[in-house]
């Protein structure tokens, strides 16, 4: 796995970068936010700490749509039969405890986040002055009555899946007969009330393969709208699927693409480095409490009921594996960590592998695995 070596001038670029693709849209949209990232680049840059960046945080097990590749889907089931959803209050506490920890993007997801009685609440507990609240949807249920109250709450950017340009294969991987029209009327719904839109689209080496990625991009530029590709990892209902794992080739089609403004993918908007930061930059919190460092890593470093989020936080970031920036997605990609950690998920009975019951965690880390409050 190919490492982002980190030195002065790499930074003062990624800072660069960032200004260049996010600045104008802030400094329009959300002035007040500027205070806080400056303090965020002083202590990282002066100070040499670590500071958070994301909070993807699942609020709904529920979903309106049974995705063939969904990686979330034992998460949620799980969550479903123990009946453990965190309530409001929790669910605020740890929003705060990410807000403290530096994070600026709050990714509210599922399952369907708009299934969520109390969405708009959640999206209202986001302070303008410290951060961004975010959706992930699959878009049905974004109707334009829902993207005003969104837009009223403090929504800043909808991210909608689509997972095709062809309307019979994204209805298709959704189960859902319609979903590729419903998408493009929720994307018109959010222009409409000045929400800015990211499709995310899961890509697969056969998606380099028949086209999709470029009439992706296509279709994105037509609606004027961001791409985010995301690399396909072998989790949830994946597990089993290494085929889908993109190949040094597709690879070269990927960063052709992720040249253009509309395109990204998650480690393009890193503070220091682009690249995979998981554990440092970004936290996943699923709908029963449990802190994964990403969406695709099922790894359970700890739960927000029983210990605060920088204790968890400080966990992960002592993990000798997440230290370093990685080039590529790292549960995609890197087979060494495949191969030590996440190969053993799938056998655990759990939906995410306690990280105090892993042999190699308990080898490597034994005070932190002692430390871990179930």
């Amino acid at each position: 796995m190919e490492l982002i070596q980190s030195n002065p001038l790499n930074t003062a670029r990624q800072f660069v970068s960032l200004v260049r693709t996010h600045g104008s849209q802030l400094l329009s949209r959300r002035p007040e936010l500027v205070p806080k990232l400056a303090l965020n680049f002083v202590r990282m840059n002066a100070f040499g700490q670590d500071v958070m960046r994301t909070l993807s945080l699942n609020i709904e097990s529920g979903c309106n749509a049974t995705c063939n590749h969904c990686s979330a889907d034992h998460i949620m089931e799980q969550t479903d039969i123990r009946d453990d959803r965190l309530n409001i209050e929790e669910l605020t506490r740890t929003i705060e405890g990410c807000l403290r920890a530096g994070a600026v993007s709050i990714n509210i997801t599922g399952g369907e986040p708009l299934l969520h009685p109390q969405i708009l609440d959640i999206i209202r507990a986001v302070p303008r002055h410290r951060g961004v609240p975010n959706i992930q949807t699959n878009g049905l249920l974004l109707t334009d009555s829902m993207a005003k109250e969104l837009a009223d709450a403090g929504l800043y950017i909808t991210m909608i899946s689509l997972h095709s340009h062809k309307p019979e294969v994204h209805d298709e991987l959704l189960n859902v007969p319609g979903a590729f029209d419903k998408v493009m009327e929720a994307i018109d719904n959010c222009h409409r009330h000045n929400i800015p839109v990211i499709l995310n689209c899961t890509l697969t080496s056969q998606k380099v393969a028949d086209g999709t990625l470029w009439e992706m991009v296509r279709l994105a530029k037509d609606k004027d709208v961001t791409v985010n590709f995301v690399q396909p990892c072998t989790t949830g209902k994946w597990e089993d699927q290494l085929d889908v794992r993109l190949s040094p080739e597709d690879y070269e089609e990927f960063d052709k693409a992720m040249k253009l403004p509309w395109v990204v993918w998650e480690g393009k908007s890193n503070y220091k480095h682009n690249g995979c930061r998981p554990g440092i930059e970004r936290i996943y919190v699923s709908s029963s409490g449990d802190v994964i460092p990403c969406a695709f890593i099922h790894l359970n470093f700890g739960n927000v009921r029983k210990e605060s989020v920088s204790t968890i936080w400080a966990r992960l970031r002592n993990f000798e594996y997440f230290r370093q920036t990685q080039q590529r997605c790292m549960a995609s990609n890197d087979e060494q960590f495949y191969d030590e950690y996440v190969s053993r998920i799938a056998a655990h009975p759990d939906a995410m592998l306690p990280i105090e019951e892993h042999p190699s965690y308990i080898a490597t880390n034994p005070e932190e695995a002692a430390s871990v409050v179930r």
